[in-house]
């Protein structure tokens, strides 16, 4: 298999940054066809970054303690009353810290 090519795991779920480019989710989240991330690729692309959940709490701002990061493991829940989907700023820290997308300045002329 060539490194440039996407791989995926299980269900396909992307296992690399190539993959995630290749996915609606991997864009920027003002990008016209940016979809929100399924739990599994929520769950990928931490454990590409390297993340424990505990790691992404922390990263996102959400509540965690010496027992791991509920917030977390409900944004990796597939089914049940337990899901929640991650709010679009968090997956949006999460593909800039992976390097998928960068975010530019936005140039504001307050003189017109």
């Amino acid at each position: 298999m060539s490194e440039n090519k996407a791989s995926y795991g299980g269900q396909g779920n992307p296992l690399t940054a190539e993959a995630f480019k290749n996915r609606a989710c991997g864009l920027g989240i003002e990008h016209p066809d940016f979809i929100q991330p399924t739990p599994e690729e929520v769950k990928s692309l931490r454990k590409l970054i390297g993340f424990s959940q505990v790691d992404l709490a922390k990263l996102t701002g959400v509540s965690w303690n010496e027992k791991g990061a509920s917030s977390v493991r409900k944004w990796e829940t597939i089914e049940g009353k337990e899901k929640r989907s991650i709010s679009p700023a968090a997956w949006q820290l999460m593909l800039i810290k992976a390097g998928l997308i960068f975010i530019e300045p936005i140039n504001i002329n307050y003189n017109k």
